[in-house]
Order: structure tokens, then sequence, then C-alpha cells
């Protein structure tokens, strides 16, 4: 075992026992917008379940992806679209989780066949997944006819049809949801071979890989497709449209290290896997868990004022024109944060219910609550009618035991 593997294994025990404390995050994202839930979320259910029912064989996985709501997840990441956008945007974002958790998931599904321990024959799948992809968004230089489409890369077909459709200015938009799915999926292999291999980045070179297998990116560059609008020309090429990305995927990926750290902790202690996160990266510099988290809490809020100073050019630069379209794109991308947040503080809630929730009226997000261990439980209700336990504790911030069993959320 090397130095660096030791390092990582020490920083994940380390964990373990420990109480996370999260401060309420409102403050940071005072003023963004937060949206229930796409106005068709409702009709979004059966197509996401669908989806399901095609890509996972398991009946106890494919439950286990339903208690979870991907749709919510969906209708929270982009509240705007109409009702025929929203469904090609649900069957990319579900096609994601399921290719993404063929990697993930150590052999929990046939879906997977162990692709999570064999770094081989995942990367000649990202191979592939990455030429089907060229081919059905019409960037492909042949017919097409020796390509070979696995379960879940047969979905693509139809995304790529509406993709093609929709995307039409001389293949540029396709081109640039290629090149981030290109990115996504490159980083996806080094970030396997980092969890194997017991690795843990510098927080640099952890930022860089977190942008691209985040896969917000991607989602960035189906925005122009969701709102069914075209920004400007001129705006397109602004390096400010690629600082909105940036940051809008920095906005998800520290927040979702900082509350989904629980659940990446592995559980079998005798394997050298690290825990490729924000977090347990800045304790191996010599930070306690607390001072982790409030680096990275920094950083979110330079994070969002960068964000809007970026937004703020492209507004000015698009002119009274078309500073409205401007503005829907800005607020997409802030609603991705946002929606992030609801979906994945909702998650803990599900996932852990002898864990107190509280905080919604205070802090204007849906699920976006205060969590910690009580002996008192009563009924609140969520913006979308969902009723859960919670306890009430005197704060509105969000406290995590790291030591209670928590299982892999899908």
């Amino acid at each position: 075992m090397d130095k660096q593997t030791s390092c990582a294994q020490a920083v994940v025990k380390s964990l373990k026992g420990k109480t996370l404390h999260v401060p309420n995050l409102y403050g940071i994202f005072k003023g963004w917008p937060v949206k229930k839930t796409n106005p068709h979320y409702k009709r979004i259910i059966p197509i996401v379940e669908e989806a399901f029912d095609r890509l996972i064989k398991s009946p106890l996985l494919r439950e286990k992806y339903r208690e979870a709501n991907y749709a919510r997840f969906v209708s929270l990441y982009y509240p705007h679209p109409d009702w025929e956008q929203i469904q090609t945007l649900a069957l990319y974002i579900i096609w994601l989780f399921c290719w993404d958790d063929a990697i993930d998931q150590q052999g929990s599904d046939d879906l997977s066949n162990d692709l999570s321990n064999d770094l081989l024959r995942a990367k000649t799948r990202h191979d592939n997944t990455i030429v089907v992809l060229e081919h059905v968004l019409g960037l492909g230089f042949d017919d097409g006819s020796l390509i070979q489409y696995d379960h879940a890369n047969t979905e693509l077909k139809a995304i790529g049809a509406q993709l093609q459709k929709a995307y039409t200015r001389a293949k540029e938009q396709r081109q640039t949801f290629m090149t981030q799915m290109k990115r996504y999926i490159n980083n996806c292999h080094k970030e396997q071979a980092m969890r194997l291999q017991g690795d843990l980045p510098d927080l640099q070179a952890y930022s860089e890989l977190r942008h691209g297998t985040a896969a917000v990116w991607t989602l960035c560059a189906l925005i122009e497709y969701g709102l069914a609008e075209n920004m400007p020309e001129h705006i397109r090429y602004m390096k400010e449209v690629q600082t909105i990305w940036e940051e809008t995927s920095r906005g998800i990926w520290i927040t979702n290290d900082i509350l989904s750290l629980k659940k990446e902790i592995p559980h079998d202690a005798a394997k050298a896997e690290s825990v490729v996160n924000a977090v347990p990266i800045l304790m191996s510099e010599g930070k306690s868990l607390q001072q982790a988290v409030g680096a990275l809490l920094t950083e979110l809020q330079d994070s969002v004022a960068i964000f809007e100073l970026a937004a703020s050019i492209l507004e000015e630069a698009a002119g009274e024109k078309n500073q409205e379209i401007i503005r829907k794109y800005c607020d997409a991308c802030r609603c991705m944060v946002t929606g992030s947040v609801q979906f994945t503080s909702r998650s803990i809630a599900h996932e852990n219910p002898i864990l107190a929730v509280t905080g919604v009226e205070d802090i204007g997000f849906s699920g976006l609550i205060t969590v910690a261990t009580g002996k008192f439980l009563r009924k609140i209700k969520f913006h979308d009618e969902r009723s859960i336990l919670s306890y009430t504790p005197p704060t509105t911030e969000l406290t995590l035991d790291l030591q209670m069993p928590c299982k892999k959320t899908l």
C-alpha cells in the first residue's frame, strides 16, 4: 500500500462516527429562483417509470429508482420546458443515471456486470457510447451500420433524433453537446480509476474532474432546447457563457459533495477505495471535517458572485431586444443549482427516516431542511404536497451523523 492510498484510507476511517454540520444554504443563494417543479411533473412520472422498465431488469433496483423519484429531479432541474421538450430531457437524464450507475453499482444489477471493478471493460463501454452519441446526433462520418447498441445506449436513438430536429444551427449546438458528453464520459473513467486505486487528487485536479463527472455542462448544453429559444449569436461565443456553465456546475458539485458525503463512505473498510469527494480531499490536506465544509462554502459564495457578474455582462451585451432570453437562460442555470439542493436534501430525509427535517418555510426550499436526530416527530408538508416525518430543532442547519448506516442513493 503506497503513502497516498494509506492517506486516503485514513481520511475515510476518520470520517466514520463524525457529525457534519451544514449552515443554512439559502443565504448563499439568496435571490435565486426556487421553483416547485415543472408544470408537467405528474405527466413525466410514467415517462420516467417506463424508461426504468426498459433499462433496469432487476425489480428491486427498479423499485429503488422509483423511490428516489427522478421525475421530481427532472422537474426541479428543468422547471421551464414545455411538454415536448421535458419528455426528451427526462429520457436523457434517466439514461444518464442508468449509464452512470452501471459503473458505480458494484454487481447490484445485470446492467452493471461488474463494470464497477473492471477498468478495461468500462473503458470499452465508454468508447462505444461516444461512437453511438456521435451517430445519433448526426455527427458521425459513416452510416452507422457497424455500431453496436447495448441495452442502455439504445435509448439514445430517440434522444438524438429530437436534438437533431431542434438543434439545426449548422450542427454547432449538437457539437457543443457532444463535446461536453465526451468530457463527461472521459472524466467518469478517470474518477473510476481514482476510486479503485484508492487515490485522492488535490482539490484543483478534483475540481476539474468534477466539472466533468457531474454532467452539469451537458445539461447546460440542453437549456436552449428546453427553452425552445436560441441565444443571440454574438452572445453564444462570449466567454461569460462558459463562466455561467462552470459556476452552475461548481454550485451543484459543491453542494452535492457536502450533502451526499455520508452515502459515499465505503461500507467495506477492508477495501482500498477512496471517497472521491471534496470534503475528504480537504481533510487530507490538514483540515478538520468542519473546516473542510467551511472552505467549500466559502468557494460556493465566490462562485455565486462570479456567476452573477457574468450574467450581468451577458444581459448588458444582449441589448434591450434580447435581454429577456438571456435572463431566462441564466435563471434556468440558477434553477439547476437550487433544484439540485432541493432534490438532494429531500433524498437525505428519505434515506434517513429517523433524522430530523425542518426549516422549509424559513429558507424557501421545498427540500432544503434541517436534519438532526431527535426524540420528537411531527408531519410537515413539502411544496409538492408530499408529507414526511420531521423533527423540529431550534436551528435551521443540517446535521448528519456519518456513523449511521446509509444505503446507496441511486
